[in-house]
C-alpha cells in the first residue's frame, strides 16, 4: 500500500461519519440517502475491480480540501463549482452535490469512469495530454460523460420498479 493510501485509510475514519458502507463515507449531515443501498446499486452495474478499492467521500468542498491538505496535496479553489471529483493524486472520489438522487448517481458513474480510464491504456495518456484543453474538450471528460449517461439509463431501467429515492 502506498504512503498516501495508508494515511488516507487512517485520516478519513477520524472524522465525524454520519454513514459508512465499506470505504464510502458520509461526512455531511445533509446527505439523506441510504449509502449502503446506493453503493450496492452502483456496483451492480459497475463491474470493475479497480473501482472497489477507491474511497468515496460525501462532503462539502471545504472538507475535501482539508483532507487533501492533510494528505500533503495542494488545495483547489475550483472545487466549489464541481459536483464531484476523482482526486487522482490521493485516490479518493469526493462528491459535493447530492440533493438530487439521479444527478448523484450520474456523478458517481462519471467519477468511477475516470478510475477505469487510468487502467485503460488508450485513455490513460489523455489525462496528461488533455489537461490544458478546456474541460468540455478533454477526451477523458467526453468519455466519462458518455459512460455516465449510458450507465444512468441502465440504472433507471434496472431500478424502475423500485423507488429511485432511497
Amino acid at each position: 500500500m502506498n504512503p498516501i493510501a495508508k494515511r488516507r485509510n487512517f485520516l478519513i475514519p477520524k472524522r465525524h461519519i454520519y454513514q459508512q458502507s465499506h470505504n464510502w463515507y458520509v461526512l455531511d449531515e445533509d446527505f439523506t440517502w441510504n449509502v449502503t443501498l446506493l453503493r450496492s446499486r452502483i456496483f451492480s452495474l459497475l463491474d470493475n475491480p479497480h473501482c472497489l478499492s477507491i474511497p468515496v467521500v460525501f462532503c462539502d468542498s471545504c472538507e475535501a480540501n482539508k483532507i487533501v491538505s492533510e494528505l500533503g496535496e495542494e488545495e483547489c479553489e475550483w472545487l466549489l463549482y464541481a459536483s464531484g471529483v476523482y482526486w487522482r493524486e490521493v485516490g479518493i472520489i469526493f462528491i459535493f452535490r447530492f440533493d438530487e438522487y439521479l444527478s448523484l448517481v450520474e456523478t458517481l458513474f462519471h467519477e468511477f469512469r475516470h478510475i477505469i480510464q487510468e487502467h485503460t491504456p488508450s485513455l490513460r495518456s489523455h489525462f496528461e495530454s488533455d489537461k490544458f484543453l478546456p474541460y468540455e474538450e478533454r477526451v477523458t471528460e467526453k468519455d466519462a460523460f458518455s459512460f455516465a449517461s449510458e450507465h444512468l439509463q441502465l440504472y433507471i431501467q434496472k431500478y424502475s420498479d423500485a423507488s429511485l429515492i432511497l
